[in-house]
């Protein structure tokens, strides 16, 4: 009550309410007026009413972790260690207010080669997360990664707690199990590993075991065909005691029951397989045959644990059974168009002999060639005539053979008529000889025309004493590509010849030799 003297009177009155942070209000709102009683002396009494005044309540940032669990009533998760277990967890904002929510990822027990913490998501490339920002009613999906670096048998007790402002939900625990990795690491060998049909290579099964309570052991064999296990050939580690060995009806498994193995022991199983006549194909080129093995081993409480895959790879070549075939033979000049290959004839080097598939070989120097790997059967085989310009003596021009095993086929080619039996040039015109001596050695070069406008240069090689690895080198010009003639053993005279499209010109040949 209030008593105004000559203070004009108002007909309304306006209040503030300030609410004070020390007390609680619950959410909701509060509506409150007021009114100011005066009396007047002498006079009536006077109401002057206030405004209306609304308090309204806000909840504060209020976070919430999901699943909730206690230490003794949380999900269980199972995992193998050493490893990285990640755990879900979904945090939201529950109030009027948001804000940012504070991490922290801990364990409850500390334990020795554990750590954790809280990261975006559960990918390989995931970002530690200590903090994030949420507004009333709005979730975010974390995860927890548990980091074991060791072999651990263990319970972890993981939390997750999350803190806005002045409230947190700090008990979120998740309770991980974890057990030691059993790791079988099978390998597998053969020796040796160039075969033939016929042959047993030995096949080496190694397993160390893992498994911490050990158990029985089966060695399991898948063999390709063209390999056939050798009955009573299974033998357990160095002493060579006889392993049971059960075969597949078809013959490609056999599984090995060596029997009763321990934690730490290293079991050895070796066995042999016969290679058989169908591992050749019908190339007759080599064959690599896999065989591939695994291991289990049943502990006492019935748990199995498997290995890897382990190949052992035998390479079989034909050996007897090569049907492969071989083409051989020579290219030269031939002076007295016999066909025959004669002393005096000379040798085509550089000629490219080509067959209808495609395959080439070009003559060494003493005009040889040979093509390999071949089906038996028809081939086609001709010569290049780009490095071969000579007409055929009559019968020895392009033609098949009929190609199996070692097969010989000769091109005799008929002298130019610009070159003379002794491979020198004549006529007017002709080319000057060209004679280079180094040490016992003598070089007659001499270049005659042929009728398409090429060359053929000739080198005549004697030694007055016998030498090893002969090397000459010579250009038709010499802006030309050098062509080379390596001879193994010289002690006599010997006729080099090339062929070029155009005109060759004089040149040095080079020589190189070493002494027996």
């Amino acid at each position: 009550m209030f008593t105004l003297s000559s203070t004009p009177v108002r007909s309304a009155l306006l209040i503030t309410l300030t609410m004070l942070g020390a007390g609680t209000v619950r959410a909701g709102e509060i509506r409150n007026t007021a009114a100011l009683r005066a009396t007047v002396p002498g006079g009536p009494q006077v109401l002057i009413p206030s405004n209306t005044v609304t308090l309204r309540a806000q909840e504060p940032c209020t976070p919430s972790v999901t699943p909730d669990g206690q230490p003794g009533a949380a999900r269980v998760i199972s995992s193998a260690a050493p490893g990285t277990i990640l755990i879900p967890y979904t945090v939201s904002v529950q109030g009027d207010q948001g804000g940012p929510v504070t991490l922290n990822a801990s364990l409850l027990e500390p334990t020795e080669g554990v750590q954790v913490r809280v990261q975006d998501s559960a990918a390989a490339d995931a970002r530690e997360l200590t903090s994030l920002t949420l507004n009333p009613g709005q979730s975010r999906e974390v995860t927890v990664a548990v980091t074991v670096t060791r072999a651990l048998t263990a319970t972890l007790n993981v939390n997750l707690a999350a803190t806005c402002g002045g409230r947190s939900d700090r008990v979120n625990v998740t309770q991980v199990r974890l057990r030691p990795v059993a790791a079988l690491l099978l390998s597998h060998s053969v020796a040796p590993v160039l075969a033939q049909p016929g042959d047993e290579p030995t096949f080496t099964l190694t397993l160390p075991v893992s498994v911490p309570e050990g158990g029985s052991a089966s060695l399991t064999v898948t063999l390709p065909a063209g390999l056939s296990y050798v009955p009573s050939s299974a033998q357990l580690g160095a002493n060579g005691a006889p392993v049971t060995a059960a075969v597949s009806a078809d013959g490609r498994q056999v599984t090995f029951t060596p029997g009763t193995v321990s934690a730490g022991q290293t079991l050895t199983v070796t066995y042999r397989a016969r290679i058989g006549v169908d591992a050749v194909d019908g190339s007759g080129r080599e064959r690599d045959l896999s065989a591939t093995g695994v291991a289990i081993v049943t502990g006492p409480d019935g748990q199995v644990t498997r290995s890897n895959e382990a190949s052992a790879t035998v390479r079989v070549t034909p050996g007897v059974f090569d049907r492969r075939a071989t083409l051989i033979g020579e290219v030269f000049l031939d002076v007295n168009g016999n066909g025959r290959r004669d002393p005096q004839d000379s040798p085509l080097a550089g000629a490219r002999v080509l067959l209808a598939s495609g395959v080439q070989a070009v003559t060494d120097e003493m005009g040889r060639y040979a093509l390999r790997n071949l089906t038996p059967g028809p081939w086609l085989v001709t010569l290049d005539r780009d490095t071969a310009p000579f007409e055929p003596v009559p019968g020895f021009g392009p033609r098949v053979a009929d190609v199996f095993a070692l097969t010989r086929l000769d091109f005799a080619l008929q002298q130019p008529s610009a070159v003379t039996g002794s491979g020198l040039p004549s006529g007017a015109g002709a080319p000057m000889n060209t004679t280079v001596r180094q040490g016992p050695l003598l070089i007659t070069r001499s270049v005659a025309p042929t009728a398409g406008g090429g060359s053929v240069v000739t080198l005549t090689v004697s030694s007055a004493r016998p030498v090893q690895d002969v090397t000459v080198t010579d250009r038709a010009t010499p802006d030309s590509e050098t062509r080379t003639f390596v001879l193994g053993v010289l002690y006599s005279t010997i006729t080099l010849q090339y062929v070029t499209l155009t005109p060759a010109g004089s040149n040095d040949p080079d020589v190189l030799w070493r002494e027996p």
